[in-house]
């Protein structure tokens, strides 16, 4: 391809706007940041390009963008007032001061720069009223009327004024809001969309269409909502608290926090989203700002069951096993019944390998009446369960059920598939497996292209890779062991391996470095640059900062394996900002691989391409083309295991991965299976027993069924010939 010339920006930018008022704004992202370095002082380029972040959302982003538009453009009062609304929607106190110290040197009048500096301190809660049907008064008293629960009443005169009076948006957004509450949740729909429909920018029914949207599972019909009406009243506690919630919900725990932080700020005591915001921490793994929030609560109220399984892991998180066992049977004995405390405390006991207590706590559940399709569940997936086990005929029972909600199903699926496959019969495993998968893949649809956008980006940045860099940049003292590859490769059995050494502290999967490195490179990138442009000084930066997360996760910890899947995709970043680690990269036959996960339950959010063959197969093939990329760069940083061959020959094997990691031979690394150490995925049984070749080849069970995935891996690197 030619390169690039300033003579097409105008092409070029006509085509960016295009894109995106096409509802594409990743594409006109992409071309607007190819054209910001063809012509780096022209400010309507990165003017769009926040104003296209605004629009989805994401003011941190957009703010950014904005302030570069107005150091190119001080006197553009446009700029200006596009970058106050980025800053008053952000609502952080650092981009602030860096803004007001911007606009002090702006060509600007004193009046309009008064103007901007006030709508950057601006905290906009909600849509300006400009209804002429009803009056103020009227408004109000229904307003009173929904603040004080009568709920009846406020549903009978909205819906009187509204015949009598007309269409208005707020009468619809009051009148949907009385519906919800009352259970009737069809027609407060229409009533939020029929408000829309009068006035699109309505922010406060974009809001409660986007709650009621939550509050039924549909969460990618409730997104595009909540973004709308946090760009239109971004300081609204309904926004922020539903988007909080959503993002946690869709396993997005960063963006949960940013959106909880700043309803936190509005409101410190506002407990859901106290309560959210602790278990995004948890999620990201940040015991002591979970524990802060958790005893915030319990200092505005007595502990719940909840609050007390949520404390237990945060506890153990941070190492306190005995604290965390105290709790945990606090909380059962708070609240026995509570779905939420009953998984918990199985997954804590399954992480520990306490099988039987795990599975004994579930049956108690049942035996209470405590059902959910979690519950079986976790209680197929615990142990083996026999054909004649009452639990797998009250499985049977309720999947006939035609009332059974998606959530249900979809995880009753998952656990009537290991029953079956336990017992033989291939037929009804695929059966159920195809229903649950079906509902995962429509409930949480994957973003392929999203994916290959990642890769091309991530592959032209690093344009101009120098490896000899290698061991002259970055932070030296750490040693960490990266395990990666994808998911059901043999990443858990061989961190387990490692972990066995005397020398190694399993850390699973710690998912630090990973936000740490595509910050710094988001910062070059942004300011059009490349890999070669990033300093020494930000290459440390990286290290020392991974460095100071381990220690506090595995304080004492000598020498550390890290699981967290995402490393294949910044391998370079790592030798650069950590040149003395190490990455194992699993190979396994993708036909099995690829089949492991298709039939697994991942955590929500995580690995959304697993629920049909052909996002499985276009992730392999990604797979392989980044290690084909690091092969090239640095065939020496990256050493690629096949589990196919551990599994053949372990000895031999393992002696092969010690000598890359630089590791003295201990007997303890093949006797793994004896090491007593949490495990947190999905093979957590699996790597308490000694080395078996059994899941090799298990997808021929099911090769009629697996054509389309079969067909598309054909002529792939690492695909067998058999």
């Amino acid at each position: 391809m030619l390169p690039l010339n300033a003579n097409q920006i105008p092409v070029m930018f006509n085509r960016a706007m295009g894109l995106a008022r096409s509802g594409k704004p990743r594409e006109a992202l992409d071309l607007l940041a190819q054209m910001a370095k063809l012509a780096p002082t022209r400010a309507e380029i990165p003017f769009h390009m926040g104003q296209i972040h605004m629009q989805a959302g994401r003011p941190k982003d957009a703010s950014h963008f904005l302030a570069r538009a107005a150091e190119l453009a001080p006197g553009e009062m446009k700029v200006w007032q596009a970058y106050a609304a980025a800053i008053a929607a952000h609502g952080d106190d650092a981009a602030l001061k860096a803004a007001k110290a911007r606009l002090k040197a702006a060509k600007l009048g004193a009046r309009d720069r008064k103007a901007i500096a006030k709508a950057m301190q601006a905290v906009q809660t909600s849509t300006a009223r400009v209804t002429t049907n009803v009056s103020k008064d009227e408004i109000n008293a229904l307003v009173g009327l929904v603040n004080a629960g009568h709920m009846a009443q406020a549903e009978a005169q909205a819906r009187q004024l509204i015949a009598t009076r007309g269409g208005s948006e707020i009468l619809s957004t009051i009148h949907g809001a009385a519906l919800a509450s009352l259970g009737r949740t069809d027609e407060a729909e229409a009533g939020f969309r029929h408000a829309l429909s009068i006035d699109p920018d309505y922010g406060e029914a974009a809001a409660q269409l986007g709650q009621l949207l939550l509050a039924e599972g549909r969460h990618q019909e409730a997104r595009p909502f909540l973004l709308h009406a946090r760009r239109l009243i971004p300081h609204n506690p309904i926004v922020l608290g539903n988007l909080g919630k959503l993002y946690q919900d869709l396993g997005s725990p960063t963006e949960a926090v940013e959106c909880l932080d700043r309803l936190l700020k509005q409101d410190p005591d506002n407990r859901l989203a106290l309560m959210t915001r602790a278990q995004a921490h948890l999620t990201l793994e940040n015991a002591a700002a979970a524990r802060a929030d958790l005893d915030h609560l319990e200092r505005l109220a007595s502990p719940t069951g909840e609050t007390l399984a949520l404390g237990a892991v945060a506890r153990k998180l941070a190492g306190d096993a005995d604290g965390a066992h105290t709790q945990i049977k606090a909380a059962l004995e708070a609240d026995p019944n509570s779905l939420r405390v009953i998984t918990i405390a199985a997954n804590m006991l399954q992480q520990e390998g306490a099988m039987d207590e795990a599975d004994a706590l579930l049956r108690d559940a049942l035996t209470r009446g405590v059902r959910s399709g979690a519950i079986y569940r976790m209680i197929a997936h615990g142990k083996k369960l026999a054909a004649d086990d009452p639990v797998v005929t009250e499985m049977q029972d309720l999947w006939q059920r035609d009332d059974l909600p998606d959530e249900g199903r979809m995880d009753l699926g998952y656990g009537l598939l290991k029953v079956m496959e336990d017992t033989g019969d291939y037929d009804q495993a695929w059966h159920y497996l195809s229903r649950a998968n079906e509902i995962m893949a429509r409930r949480h649809p994957y973003g392929r292209a999203k994916a290959q956008r990642d890769f091309d980006k991530l592959r032209a940045f690093l344009d101009g890779f120098d490896p000899d860099r290698i061991g002259t940049v970055g932070f030296q003292d750490n040693q960490t062991i990266f395990v990666t590859g994808l998911p059901r490769s043999g990443t858990t059995l061989v961190e387990q391996i490692l972990a066995s050494h005397s020398t190694i502290t399993g850390g699973d999967e710690l998912s630090i470095l990973h936000p740490l490195a595509f910050e710094a490179v988001a910062k070059t990138d942004r300011d059009g640059g490349t890999i070669a442009d990033m300093t020494p000084a930000q290459l440390e930066g990286i290290g020392r900062a991974y460095q100071a997360a381990i220690d506090i996760r595995l304080p004492g910890a000598e020498r550390i394996t890290d699981k967290t899947i995402s490393t294949y995709q910044i391998a370079p970043l790592s030798w650069l900002a950590l040149p003395n680690a190490k990455i194992v990269a699993l190979r396994r036959d993708p036909r099995d691989n690829l089949w492991s996960m298709f039939k697994n339950r991942f955590v929500t959010g995580l690995h959304l391409y697993t629920y049909t063959q052909s996002d499985l197969v276009e992730t392999y093939r990604l797979f392989t083309e980044y290690l084909a990329l690091w092969r090239e760069m640095a065939p020496d940083r990256i050493y690629e295991l096949e589990y196919e061959s551990l599994v053949a020959n372990p000895e031999h094997e393992v002696r092969k991965l010690l000598e890359f990691c630089e590791l003295d031979w201990e007997d303890a690394c093949l006797d793994f299976h004896k090491t007593d150490r949490d495990v947190k995925t999905l093979s957590l049984a699996q790597v308490r027993q000694p080395l078996y070749s059994s899941s090799i080849g298990k997808w021929r069970r099911y090769e009629a069924h697996l054509g389309e995935m079969l067909d598309g891996l054909k002529g792939l690197d690492g695909v067998p010939d058999d």
